[in-house]
């Protein structure tokens, strides 16, 4: 909106930048008012007609609270530069200007979003890449995010980065209403590594994160103990021991007075890493059991190993503990007939590497 000068000898900063850049569109209200103004829909929207940009192509780096009104009105994601302003809790927070290019040049110019995908009437799962401690060409980025997933370590910043871009730059959060995510196998909801970075993500959209959508009423019995003590599991492990929240949070201090799922609604729903896909489904049978859908994002997906989806259960109340037995299976879907991009997983090696590594160029 207004026009910028650097230095005593006010030089204007389009100056400056053309010195450094050469020739580029420089807009600016103060030079052109038929430039709508920001905060409005109209000023991003103004900006991508001329640019030939779709707003899924598109970052908004600022500071104030212009910027984010701005970012949010025109559904663009919003990276706040904390080293200038610190005046709002929306957008991803970028402490240096490195921050914000290592995030741009890892995240933001990948070729593969997704390396898993299955689109099946009403079940949607997508996964960044696949996961296995034993291959070797997945064993690099596959040990830490299992790190970082259980217990907080090694680079959970860059899973979030990872998911949080793959989410944009595909558009899927133009088609939901609500985020959150599975909570872990303890009694409890939500998951401490996923729920700020997730929340922020929300807010960028004007999408409601809900930490406590899920209730865990139970602890359940943790995949690899079943497997080391020779105990089968299955769907029950997850239905018997989770409900949906009739009066969740919609934000830190204000509850639903209603349940916010129904027909016409959709969540987002996050996991960290899929097997055969039972807390999924098991999610999934809840959520769609209000008329809402759902859209099911994993970190990793576990390599060679199948998802089962539920057949049709008995009648029962999404908003109270329930007891399944012997429930029956709908289909199979081949964990080898859903890979969409075999140069993901590669892709996410090198970038994991090299997010680590990151400096500006020489």
């Amino acid at each position: 909106n207004r026009a910028w000068v650097v230095g005593d000898d006010r030089i204007p900063l389009e100056d400056i930048l053309r010195k450094h850049w050469g020739e580029f569109t420089y807009l600016c209200r103060a030079k052109d008012r038929s430039i709508p103004g920001k905060p409005t829909a109209d000023a991003t929207k103004y900006v991508l007609n001329l640019m030939g940009w779709q707003s899924t192509e598109t970052l908004y780096i600022g500071a104030s609270l212009n910027d984010m009104q701005t970012a949010v009105n025109g559904e663009l994601l919003f990276l706040r530069a904390t080293w200038w302003a610190d005046k709002t809790d929306y957008g991803f927070e970028f402490s240096s200007p490195k921050d914000i290019a290592r995030f741009i040049d890892t995240f933001c110019l990948r070729d593969h979003l997704w390396c898993h995908e299955i689109h099946d009437g009403d079940f949607n799962f997508y996964a960044l890449a696949p996961f296995s401690t034993m291959k070797e060409e997945y064993t690099l980025y596959s040990e830490d995010a299992r790190a970082a997933a259980k217990h907080g370590l090694g680079h959970p910043e860059f899973w979030t980065g990872a998911l949080v871009s793959s989410l944009y730059f595909s558009g899927i959060h133009k088609h939901i209403n609500y985020v959150s995510v599975y909570p872990g196998h303890k009694e409890g909801h939500g998951n401490n590594i996923m729920d700020e970075a997730i929340s922020l993500f929300g807010k960028c959209f004007r999408k409601t994160y809900i930490p406590d959508l899920i209730l865990r009423h139970t602890t359940s019995t943790k995949s690899q103990k079943a497997r080391n003590e020779g105990i089968a599991i299955d769907h029950c492990n997850q239905l018997n021991t989770i409900c949906l929240n009739p009066k969740p949070h919609r934000n830190p201090t204000t509850i639903y007075k209603r349940p916010p799922l129904g027909f016409g609604k959709t969540v987002l729903l996050i996991d960290d890493i899929t097997t055969r896909g039972y807390s999924f489904e098991s999610a999934r049978a809840y959520i769609e059991k209000t008329g809402a859908k759902v859209i099911l994002v994993s970190w990793l997906k576990t390599i060679n190993t199948d998802i089962s989806t539920l057949g049709e259960l008995p009648n029962f109340d999404p908003y109270k503990p329930n007891h399944f037995e012997n429930v029956t299976l709908g289909k199979f879907h081949r964990y080898r007939d859903n890979i969409v991009d075999i140069l993901a997983p590669a892709e996410l090696t090198r970038l994991f590497t090299a997010y680590k590594q990151w400096d500006w160029p020489v």
